[in-house]
């Protein structure tokens, strides 16, 4: 991560809005996918006092995340971004 994104924690519920995303374009979160990892990320800095339960960042619940899947041919694409920076 970079800019303003790297400068801050991530929250339970920015992980929630990124499940709420994956859930959405592809029907389920994917293991080992953004959504877990920042779940994950997010318990972490929830258990050091990092940020409370209920906390969100504005950078992904105002500026938004984004799942989208492309299918070409035998391939499928799946692209998750959190504001304007591509995850996977």
């Amino acid at each position: 991560m970079s800019g303003e994104l790297a400068s801050k924690p991530i929250a339970p519920q920015d992980a929630a809005t990124m499940q709420a995303a994956e859930n959405m374009a592809l029907g389920n979160t994917q293991k080992g996918g953004v959504a877990a990892v920042m779940q994950s990320a997010a318990a972490v800095n929830e258990r050091g006092g990092a940020v409370g339960h209920y906390d969100y960042t504005d950078v992904a619940r105002e500026q938004g995340v984004t799942v989208t899947e492309t299918v070409i041919g035998p391939r499928r694409i799946i692209t998750e971004t959190v504001v304007d920076q591509v995850f996977a």
